[in-house]
């Protein structure tokens, strides 16, 4: 004699009580309690573009065009940065992070490493992610100064598609931030996060929690908030600085920089919404309709 076939394949209807029945919910997500970028401190690299801005030098030396990006290490004036910073950081996060990364960039590893240590956080692990590495300028240095000067004119213009020659666009950089927070959504809720990265990165990352459009982008990155600093630290947090709760998600920002002696001031999250006729409006601000010669009726190319 055959095992009795399950309800739901006798063509029956279930009774009431294996009508109140459900599977298991799944795993709830939730962002971390902190989640904290730090600059990494001067680089010697820092100190050759200053130099060739300036006019101090008139192009880059052989031995930085030689250099891939990731090997520079920091400059004798990031020793005192990173001192500060670390000080700062344990001041403030007294029981240290759960977790910390960096990029894989050698800079942004040494300072890391002396950040962790002025902090006194001597056995902390931290771990290492190429895909918190700064935009890939590619080839950059190796065209000519008039070529550069309208790349970066055009960059300025279109900041987020603009590909440096062999390199990325901020584009790119704003989508490997994404999968950052994708991960601590998965891994790390409730947790305190240390991220040590790079400038652009932490821009386009702010970008992303903001959800800044190009205009705003390009706005806010030239205020004093949005200047970035050399081991500037930038918290986001999902719990408000006077107790507010967290719901899952990061909603507060504060931006600091200790070794220029700025403590910024926690604020809300401002996540930036059009509804259609703000959209309409600010593209006819911003983007007046180019003029072209009558076409009326030309007939379409086929």
């Amino acid at each position: 004699m055959r095992d009795p076939q399950p309800a739901t394949q006798l063509g029956r209807e279930p009774d009431p009580d294996e009508r109140t029945l459900s599977l298991p919910s799944g795993p709830t997500f939730e962002m971390p309690e902190r989640l904290v970028f730090v600059r990494h401190g001067r680089g010697q690299n820092n100190d050759i573009q200053e130099a060739v801005r300036n006019g101090n030098l008139a192009s880059f030396p052989k031995e930085y065009v030689d250099t891939p990006d990731r090997e520079f290490r920091l400059s004798g004036i990031a020793m005192r940065e990173c001192k500060e910073t670390g000080e700062w950081l344990a001041s403030q996060y007294p029981e240290g992070f759960d977790v910390l990364y960096v990029a894989d960039h050698i800079r942004a590893r040494e300072t890391a490493a002396r950040v962790a240590m002025a902090a006194g956080w001597h056995n902390v692990k931290i771990r290492v992610d190429a895909m918190l590495n700064e935009t890939s300028w590619g080839a950059h240095a190796q065209i000519s100064d008039e070529d550069r000067a309208a790349l970066l004119a055009q960059r300025e213009r279109d900041p987020l598609n603009t590909h440096m020659p062999k390199g990325e666009a901020l584009l790119n950089v704003r989508l490997r931030s994404k999968d950052l927070f994708d991960r601590a959504w998965r891994e790390f809720g409730g947790q305190k996060v240390l991220v040590f990265t790079h400038g652009e990165y932490m821009k386009m990352a702010w970008a992303e929690i903001e959800h800044m459009t190009t205009e705003r982008q390009k706005e806010f990155f030239s205020t004093d908030e949005g200047h970035l600093k050399n081991c500037q630290v930038v918290e986001f947090a999902s719990t408000g600085p006077a107790g507010e709760p967290s719901n899952g998600q990061l909603n507060w920002v504060r931006s600091s920089c200790p070794q220029a002696g700025v403590e910024g001031i926690w604020r809300p999250l401002k996540r930036v919404e059009y509804t259609p006729e703000q959209m309409l409006e600010e593209i006819e601000r911003l983007y007046p309709s180019l003029s072209f010669p009558d076409l009326e009726g030309l007939s379409p190319s086929e």
